[in-house]
C-alpha cells in the first residue's frame, strides 16, 4: 500500500505487512459534539448517522473478523500463544501429551493443587504471626485475625458487620470532598469512597448466620464470616453491575446470579459487603470517576489517586473496611491501585479463574486484592479453579 512506510525493505513479503488504510474520522469538540449527541437520539435519523460512521470508518471489519469470515477461525478461537509452564519435566513420562489448546497445562495445576490444604495454611500462617509485631501506621487485621477473634469468641461476624456498615457509611458521606485530613489516624473517617453499593440487611443476614455456625461449632468454612468486597464489574446477585457508569446499571438491572467467583467466596464462608468503586467503565489506569458514583481516593492521602481500574477495592483494603477484596486486571487494574495503596494484588495466571462473564478472557483476568501475601494466597486459593466457561458470552 502506498501509505506503509518507503524504509521497508523490498525482499519483505507482502503477507508479511499490514494492509493500511487511511481514514479520516473528524474529532467533534464543545458544540458540534453537543449538537451531534443530540441528533443520534432522533430515532430514525441517529440510526442513519451511527450506520454512515461505521461505513466510512469501516466498522464491518471488525464483525467480519469476529465471526471468522477476515481469517480461517473467528477471534474468540484465538487463545494466547503463550502457556507459561514453570516446568517441562512435570510434563515427563506421563500419559498426557502436551497438546496445542494446552490442556496438558491444566492438568498440570490440577495435580499440583490436589495436595493443598487450605485450612492448614491458614492454622500455619497463624503461628508464624504471632510472634510477629507491626510497627506501622497502617496495620491491618488480616484474614487470620478475624477468624482467630471468632473462634475466641472475642467478636462475632454481627459484631464485625455492624462495624464495617457504620465505617463504610462514614467513608462515603462526601465522595467530592477533599477536605478530609490526610493525617487522620482513623481511615474509616476520610470520605474514601471506596464502596459504592451495600445491601445494609444482606450483609447483616449473612453476619448472623456466621455467628450461629461459630456459635453451634458446626460448619464453620475456612472463611467464615471474614468480611469480602467485589469490583463493580463482577456480577453479585442482587445487585447492578454499573462497570463504574450511571447508565449500565440501569440497562442490565439486578444481577439474578453470582459470578463464580464470589459462589467461591460465600461457599467459603465469606461475608460479601458489597460493591466497590472503579475507573469508569475500567478504561484508565488512574482511578477517576466523575459520574454520580463519585471517585474513590486513596485512604494515605485524599488528595492522591488510588490508580485503576480496580480503585474502590484497593482503597476498601488500604482503609481496614475489608482485608480481601476482589478486582479484575487486563493491563494492571489490580496491579497499579494496590501499589499506589500500599497493599499487595495480583493478576492470576491464564486459566486460573473462571469469570462466566463478558470480558477479553485473554488479557482481562479476576484476581485479589489484600493486605498481605498471606491474605492474598489464601483469597486466591478459594477463587481459583480451571475446566469452566473462563470466556462464556453469558
Amino acid at each position: 500500500p502506498s501509505s506503509l512506510p518507503s524504509s521497508l525493505p523490498s525482499s519483505l513479503p507482502s503477507s508479511s505487512c499490514y494492509n493500511l488504510r487511511r481514514v479520516i474520522t473528524p474529532t467533534l469538540t464543545g458544540l458540534p459534539l453537543l449538537i451531534t449527541t443530540k441528533l443520534l437520539r432522533v430515532p430514525i435519523l441517529g440510526r442513519l448517522i451511527i450506520a454512515f460512521t461505521k461505513a466510512v470508518n469501516d466498522f464491518g471489519c471488525v464483525s467480519r473478523l469476529a465471526e471468522g469470515t477476515v481469517t480461517t477461525a473467528g477471534l474468540m478461537s484465538y487463545m494466547p500463544l503463550y502457556y507459561p509452564f514453570p516446568d517441562l519435566e512435570l510434563l515427563e513420562g506421563r500419559s498426557e501429551k502436551r497438546e496445542d489448546d494446552g490442556s496438558a497445562y491444566f492438568c498440570m495445576h490440577e495435580e499440583l493443587a490436589k495436595g493443598f490444604d487450605l485450612e492448614r495454611f491458614i492454622a500455619e500462617q497463624n503461628e508464624n504471626d504471632a510472634s510477629e509485631e507491626l510497627h506501622r501506621d497502617f496495620c491491618y487485621w488480616t484474614i487470620q485475625d478475624y477468624i482467630s477473634k471468632y473462634t475466641s469468641q472475642q467478636l462475632t461476624p454481627y459484631q464485625v458487620a455492624l462495624a464495617i456498615v457504620k465505617a463504610v457509611k462514614q467513608s462515603s458521606q462526601s465522595p467530592y470532598s477533599s477536605t478530609s485530613s490526610s493525617t487522620s489516624s482513623s481511615p474509616s473517617q476520610k470520605n474514601i469512597n471506596a464502596i459504592t453499593a451495600m445491601n445494609e440487611h444482606e450483609v447483616l443476614e449473612q453476619a448472623r448466620q456466621s455467628t450461629k455456625r461459630y456459635h453451634s461449632k458446626q460448619g464453620i468454612r475456612p472463611l467464615e464470616g471474614v468480611p469480602i468486597a467485589i469490583k463493580d464489574e463482577i456480577n453479585l446477585k442482587n445487585y447492578p453491575t454499573t462497570h463504574g457508569t450511571t447508565f449500565l446499571g440501569k440497562l442490565n438491572g439486578t444481577s439474578v446470579n453470582d459470578c463464580i467467583i464470589v459462589q467461591r467466596l460465600k461457599s467459603a464462608g465469606a461475608i460479601i459487603v458489597g460493591k466497590t468503586n472503579m475507573h469508569e467503565l475500567g478504561v484508565g489506569t488512574t482511578g477517576f470517576n466523575w459520574t454520580d458514583t463519585g471517585m474513590a481516593r486513596n485512604p494515605h492521602n485524599t488528595n492522591h489517586y488510588t490508580g485503576g481500574s480496580s480503585s474502590g477495592s484497593a482503597a476498601a483494603v488500604s482503609a481496614g473496611l475489608v482485608p480481601l477484596a476482589v478486582g479484575l486486571d487486563g493491563g494492571g487494574s489490580i496491579r497499579i491501585p494496590s501499589s499506589l495503596c500500599g497493599v499487595v494484588g495480583l493478576k492470576p495466571t491464564f486459566g486460573r479463574g473462571d469469570l462466566d462473564m463478558k470480558l477479553c478472557y485473554s488479557l482481562g483476568h479476576v484476581g485479589p486484592i489484600g493486605g498481605s501475601v498471606v491474605d492474598v494466597a489464601i483469597g486466591y486459593a478459594v477463587m481459583a479453579g480451571g475446566g469452566g466457561d473462563d470466556h462464556d458470552d453469558g
